[in-house]
């Protein structure tokens, strides 16, 4: 029989943390979710077909791309921050909280 310590620990999952911060509430969280990479490729594939699609000459395609990457940057950057930011808090509160 497992303590009520040991069951939490086992519930502990990035993944539901990070959804529970970002949405709020509880999210419905699949086991078989892809490597960061495969995620990755996956996300963007439609996109950058879709812009193939858009812009047929190769320097249209290209500055529509880098436009792109340059907005996925700054989004990349930010929550990269959020997130550090996040981080220290709960570092912080774990190791200076009286309680």
């Amino acid at each position: 029989m497992k303590n009520h310590i040991t069951q939490t620990f086992e519930r502990i999952d990035l993944k539901q943390i990070r959804a529970y911060l970002i949405y709020g509430a509880e999210q419905k969280i699949h086991k078989d979710i892809p490597p960061y990479a495969e995620r990755l490729q996956q996300a963007t594939n439609p996109i950058y077909k879709r812009l193939e699609t858009l812009y047929p000459e190769q320097s249209a395609l290209t500055e529509a791309t880098n436009e792109l990457s340059d907005a996925i940057s700054a989004y990349q950057e930010v929550y990269l921050e959020i997130g550090m930011k996040a981080g220290a808090k709960l570092l912080h509160q774990l190791l200076y909280s009286e309680e």
